[in-house]
């Protein structure tokens, strides 16, 4: 990945961070007027997603520093380490929301202006559905992890407002629990979220491999070459990149050169796969 490609990835990031920021602020002080604690928890959810997404622009920024004396590999796995982090802070919010709701839900309050609410959820829902598409797409296509992350986070911010929206709806029709259930129903996703994120970057950071999909393909395009046999494979993550090793064995009368333009077919047709540079 180059440098101008993470650079982009930045700018994104940031201002999807101060959009964020400006929804939740409005959210909030909506939800305190209307006494929405749905809206409120949707207010204090936009505002802990811009964070996290402050976050993911911050671990972007540090993993484009060249290899040093330090880090002789350079700072990729920054990125995931603020995954890492990003997640920690979802539970954290998702269990105060959660918290939140269950008081609501106990002692019920009436929302004043719900029509008002449900207005400001359906324009914030719309752009974090617009910011998490963008994001989707960028941790598709350059396979960053914090960046799948703080997509995850923005996908779940747009369905939170769609649950909250229906829930200040219900409460709108005379449900008065409608409001908290939808504010409890977004505590448990942002945590269930939090938590898959958390093992896919555990898993990076002792170097584990996950992808049975990839190896599978490796090995089909080895054995295309039937005068090569795999000795080993070993494949992990560090930030958007896959470091392998492939270690094959051939004939002891092949020469020198034509084992080397085997290897480089290999390679080439592997690097192909994976979306690589060759």
């Amino acid at each position: 990945m180059k440098a101008k490609d993470l650079r982009k990835i930045e700018k994104i990031v940031l201002v999807s961070a101060i959009v964020l920021t400006l929804i939740g602020i409005v959210e909030i002080f909506a939800g305190y007027f209307s006494k929405s604690i749905g809206l409120i928890a949707d207010g204090i959810d936009s505002i802990s997603d811009s964070v996290i997404s402050f976050m993911v622009w911050f671990g972007l920024r540090i993993s484009r520093k060249t290899p040093d004396n330090k880090f002789h590999f350079g700072y990729y796995r920054v990125e995931t380490l603020v995954s890492m982090m990003v997640a920690l802070a979802m539970i954290i919010m998702g269990i105060f929301i959660f918290y939140s709701a269950y008081l609501r839900l106990v002692n019920p309050v009436r929302i004043v202006y719900p029509l008002t609410a449900m207005i400001i959820l359906l324009i914030g829902g719309l752009t974090s559905l617009w910011i998490s598409i963008i994001k989707n797409r960028l941790a598709k296509s350059y396979k960053l992890l914090s960046v799948k992350a703080d997509a995850k986070v923005s996908t779940k911010d747009w369905t939170s407002s769609l649950v909250i929206l229906t829930g200040v709806f219900l409460s709108y029709m005379g449900f008065a629990w409608g409001d908290a259930i939808g504010a409890l129903i977004v505590g448990v996703f942002i945590i269930s979220v939090a938590i898959t994120t958390i093992k896919q970057a555990s898993l990076i950071l002792i170097d584990g491999f996950n992808n049975p999909e990839l190896v599978r393909e490796i090995l089909k395009i080895i054995s295309k070459h039937p005068k090569v046999k795999l000795k080993d494979l070993r494949l992990r993550m560090s930030g958007p990149y896959i470091i392998g090793e492939i270690s094959i064995t051939v004939s002891s009368n092949m020469t020198v050169g034509k084992v080397f333009i085997i290897k480089t077919k290999i390679r080439e047709e592997i690097m192909e796969k994976i979306g690589g540079k060759k």
